[in-house]
């Protein structure tokens, strides 16, 4: 039985999966995936409902210098969202530069189901992978 129960999102159009019944919910490791996928995708201020929740993108990490002091601070606002996310109990290996104006990050989200990598490439979609 599954521990925690979610609507699937399409992944290219980011809307709610319908018409297919019970298919169109994902469990577990697969939940938890999306949970932090869609935090991270939340933006400060962007829901009406509450206004502080979100990652602080416009606030506090756009405009702001490669600086080592900015740099971690950047890291931990993302790291934050990841770890508050619903199973996840930490976040392990974490990385990030930031070289020519292009911000790297990769984190692996330890959860109660197994392990999430969260990793986003310049260039490229950030991407959300999960191994049991």
């Amino acid at each position: 039985m599954a521990t925690i129960t979610v609507r699937a999102i399409d992944p290219v159009t980011f809307n709610p999966l319908q018409g297919n019944g019970q298919n169109n919910f994902i469990a577990d490791l697969a939940a938890v995936t999306q949970i932090i996928n869609t935090r991270l995708r939340l933006f400060q201020g962007e829901w009406f409902l509450d206004l502080l929740d979100g990652l602080p993108l416009f606030q506090s990490i756009l405009g702001s210098s490669g600086s080592v002091n900015n740099l971690k601070t950047v890291v931990n606002l993302i790291s934050r969202r990841i770890k508050l996310s619903p199973y996840v109990t930490g976040v392990l290996n974490v990385q990030a530069s930031f070289l020519n104006r292009k911000f790297s990050f990769y984190a692996e989200a330890a959860t109660v189901f197994g392990t999430v990598y969260v990793t986003n490439s310049p260039g490229s979609s950030a991407s959300l992978t999960a191994t049991s």
